[in-house]
C-alpha cells in the first residue's frame, strides 16, 4: 500500500516542495501537454512513481466519453486516450486513468469548471453503450499493455455537478448524466479490466438518505472488485447524499461533517487492500498535503495492526 498526492500544472511546484511522495497521479490535461514536461523531468530527476489522469474537451465542448453514441464523441475520446498513453509511456508514468462516463452526452467546459447535460430526455440504450464501452477498452487495453501501461477505468457518480470548481453548490445541482453503473464494474472487474475506485464517485451510485447503506454500499463493492482495484481515489462525501460526489477529504473537520466514510469506516474500507500492492491518491477539494499525510497516519495504522 502507497499513499500519494495528486497534483496538476499550476500548484505541484509549492506542494512537492514539502514532501516527497511514495506515489502520485498528475491531473493531466492533454491540450496542455506542454505544460507538464518541466513536472515530468523533476518527477523522472527525483524517481518518483507517478501516473496520468486523462482530461480533455471533446470539440472544446464535450465531455470525453466512450459510452456515448455520438461517434465523434466516442471515436475521439478513444483518439485522446491512446495519445495519453503514448504520452505516459515517454514519460515513465505507470498507468493511464480515465473514465468510462456516462450515457448522456455532457457539455464541459474546463475553463470555468462547468457541466451541463445536454439533453436531459435524451434516450438510453445500456447495453448497445455497454457493449461499445467494452469494444474501446478491449483496444485500450491492447495498446497500454504494448507501452508497459496499466489502463485504469475509474468509477463515476451517477450524476454529475454543475460546477466542480464551485463544488459546494454546484452538487446542489446534478445534471442527470447517467453515468456507468458500479454493477457494470463490477462485471469489467470479472473480465480483469484494472479499476480506479473512485469512493466519492462510487458512493454517488446511490441516492439515499442512510449513512449506514451508503457505506455498505461501497464496501461491499470494493469486495467485489477487489481482485483488479490497483488504485483508490479517497475522497468522503456528506448529505445530501444525491448522486453526486463532493470530495471532502479525511481530516477531522470532514468527519465533524457527518462524512461517509468516517475515519473508523475508511480503515475498514481500505484494510481490504492491506496485502495488495495499491496506491491511495486523496482527491479533497483543499488541503492537500494535510489530507495526504492524514492518509499516511491510517495506512501506518492499517500496517501496523497486520503486524500485530
Amino acid at each position: 500500500m502507497k499513499a500519494g498526492l495528486k497534483v496538476g500544472p499550476n500548484d505541484w511546484e509549492k506542494i512537492l516542495k514539502t514532501t516527497k511522495p511514495d506515489c502520485l497521479e498528475v491531473w493531466f490535461r492533454i491540450d496542455w501537454y506542454s505544460k507538464y514536461l518541466k513536472l515530468f523531468k523533476y518527477l523522472n530527476k527525483n524517481k518518483i512513481p507517478f501516473g496520468l489522469h486523462f482530461w480533455a474537451m471533446i470539440d472544446n465542448k464535450y465531455f470525453p466519453d466512450l459510452l456515448s453514441l455520438d461517434k465523434k464523441i466516442n471515436q475521439q475520446t478513444f483518439t485522446l486516450i491512446k495519445k495519453t498513453i503514448t504520452i505516459a509511456q515517454k514519460h515513465q508514468a505507470k498507468y493511464v486513468n480515465f473514465h468510462p462516463e456516462s450515457y448522456r452526452t455532457n457539455l464541459l467546459n474546463l475553463e470555468n469548471s462547468t457541466i451541463k447535460t445536454l439533453n436531459p430526455k435524451q434516450k438510453i440504450n445500456r447495453q448497445k453503450s455497454f457493449n461499445q464501452l467494452l469494444f474501446y477498452l478491449k483496444k485500450i487495453t491492447i495498446y497500454a499493455n504494448k507501452r508497459k501501461i496499466t489502463p485504469f477505468l475509474e468509477t463515476v457518480p451517477k450524476f454529475m455537478p454543475a460546477d466542480f470548481k464551485n463544488i459546494e453548490t454546484g452538487r446542489l445541482d446534478p445534471q442527470p448524466s447517467e453515468g456507468l453503473e458500479t454493477e457494470k464494474f463490477i462485471k469489467l472487474s470479472k473480465l480483469n479490466y484494472p479499476i480506479c475506485l473512485d469512493i466519492g464517485h462510487t458512493m454517488g451510485q446511490l441516492i439515499t438518505n442512510s449513512k449506514t447503506k451508503l457505506f455498505q454500499y461501497l464496501y461491499q463493492s470494493a469486495k467485489k472488485m477487489a481482485k483488479t482495484i490497483g488504485l483508490i481515489h479517497i475522497t468522503t462525501s456528506i448529505p445530501p447524499f444525491n448522486g453526486v460526489d463532493c470530495h471532502k477529504g479525511i481530516l477531522k473537520k470532514d468527519f465533524n461533517q457527518k462524512a461517509v466514510p468516517n475515519q473508523k469506516q475508511l480503515i475498514k474500507l481500505l484494510t481490504i487492500f492491506k496485502n495488495k500492492d495499491i496506491w491511495f491518491i486523496p482527491e479533497p477539494k483543499t488541503e492537500m498535503i494535510k489530507n495526504y499525510q492524514a492518509l499516511k497516519q491510517i495506512v501506518k495504522k492499517i500496517e501496523n495492526n497486520q503486524k500485530n
